[in-house]
């Protein structure tokens, strides 16, 4: 039995949110194709070189090394995704090999097909944890979902839930370690955060490298919950319990993660990254970036613009970089994250005004989060000069999540300061949130299923 009448509704709305995630995902999973279709181009991106890694799992039952021929892509060389870790690709060929022994495969088509699945699952307890994670940063039900759904449903969010690719799960990591982190901010540092927190960095570190920056900042994070002011306002730190909780953290981290590493240093002849192989057999794509041929980096920013290209695409541009929204949908968007940067800069230079010392300790967490986005921003700009220069929005996503968490706090601090009721602060938020699923909802049915319906 639920408390009350509101707990009753959240649990209904939370169903109701999942629910048209589910759907939508679910939706383009099956609709989308998987080959090269031209000049439509409606297949998802490079998802024909990603699936031959979970394809050698189902078929042969071990996990390949990225030696084998059938793993790799000619189109790049003799490069294959299994040189990198990819717990995802892991999941999704025992999936498909464990339906194969149920006899639930009964055309060529349904071993993708639940790839894909694996994926809109993993979706799928990404926005629940976002909506916990929402849950502990703002104290109002209304900017929870505005927070929630702008993320969730945000179009090239839900795309990235839909095929075959590593980015879907680490997504769902950078949910667990932050949901985690505001747990141990909130209610101390306790066994039970600490473990989430290490399951969360476990499946971040076999999923994507380029996201590595949120593990490294939350170390300082980490640390800062142990640091504590005496009587004598000196600043001291428990380093004892810090060695004691980050052991337990690097413990369930070291039995999670280090057998892959070890596996890949034997087989690929030290090279426990893989990035070795992956630089060496890139040649074909290496050959054709900036850096071949001898552009700069300063040139390739100021030139080509690659942050300001990839804003499309971090807002909705389906298939391969070729399905796109209405043009007046990204005005939208764009209008919505400028108001909300320029509102949550106001806001933290008004709250430094009031109270300095309590903005210290807010801006130092915050500045480490935003220390990962950079690290984000930097690892994938360095990426497209050195190797394949493309300017998509879904590199930047590891900075997603703690984005629409900082503009969501610029509009839960105006939309507090206006003269009110509460009510009618609930309806105005509750129509913006309305209108983002909307958004998602036109681009995918009005502008994405058609173009998936021509084949």
């Amino acid at each position: 039995m639920y408390k009350n009448k509101a707990d009753i509704r959240e649990k209904i709305m939370l169903a109701i949110y999942l629910l048209i995630f589910a759907v939508t995902a679910f939706t383009v999973a099956r609709l989308q194709q998987h080959e090269l279709n031209a000049p439509i181009y409606s297949c998802p991106p490079d998802e024909t070189a990603r699936y031959l890694v979970p394809k050698w799992i189902y078929e042969h039952g071990t996990i390949p090394t990225g030696l084998e021929a059938e793993t790799q892509n000619p189109d790049y060389g003799s490069f294959s995704y299994a040189f990198l870790p990819g717990l995802s690709y892991m999941v999704m060929g025992y999936v498909m090999r464990f339906a194969g022994m149920l006899n639930l495969i009964h055309n060529p088509g349904t071993p993708l097909l639940i790839a894909r699945s694996v994926n809109v699952f993993f979706g799928i307890l990404t926005a629940f944890f976002i909506w916990l994670l929402g849950r502990r940063v703002f104290n109002k039900e209304r900017y929870v979902w505005l927070f929630a759904c702008g993320v969730t449903f945000l179009p090239q969010h839900l795309f990235i839930h839909t095929y075959v690719n590593t980015e879907s799960m680490c997504m769902l990591s950078i949910a667990i370690i932050l949901h985690a982190l505001m747990r141990m901010r909130q209610d101390g540092v306790k066994t039970v955060n600490c473990a989430e927190f290490a399951v969360g960095a476990s499946i971040l570190t076999l999923s994507y490298y380029s996201a590595y920056g949120v593990l490294l900042f939350s170390i300082p994070i980490f640390v800062s919950f142990f640091v504590k002011k005496d009587a004598d306002s000196k600043t001291t730190v428990d380093y004892k319990k810090v060695f004691g909780y980050g052991s337990f953290i690097m413990l369930i981290w070291a039995v999670l993660c280090l057998w892959w590493f070890i596996k890949q240093g034997i087989v690929l002849d030290g090279d426990f990254l893989g990035t070795a192989h992956r630089n060496e057999t890139l040649y074909m794509i290496r050959e054709c970036s900036f850096k071949a041929q001898g552009v700069s980096f300063w040139d390739m920013i100021v030139k080509n613009r690659p942050v300001f290209a990839a804003r499309i695409s971090f807002i909705g541009n389906y298939g391969s970089c070729s399905i796109l929204g209405y043009p007046w949908m990204y005005g939208l968007y764009e209008l919505f994250y400028i108001c909300g940067v320029i509102l949550v800069a106001i806001r933290a230079c008004v709250a430094y005004k009031i109270d300095r010392k309590s903005f210290g300790y807010g801006f130092f967490f915050q500045a480490m989060l935003l220390c990962t986005d950079l690290t984000t921003l930097i690892l994938w700009l360095v990426y497209i000069y050195s190797f394949d220069y493309q300017p998509q929005g879904r590199y930047m996503f590891p900075a997603l999540f703690h984005f629409y968490w900082l503009i969501t706090k610029g509009y839960e601090w105006a939309v507090d300061k206006i003269k009110m009721s509460e009510g009618g602060k609930n309806v105005a938020t509750s129509v913006v949130t309305a209108g983002i699923i909307s958004l998602l909802l036109i681009y995918v049915f009005k502008n994405a299923v058609p173009v998936y319906l021509m084949g």
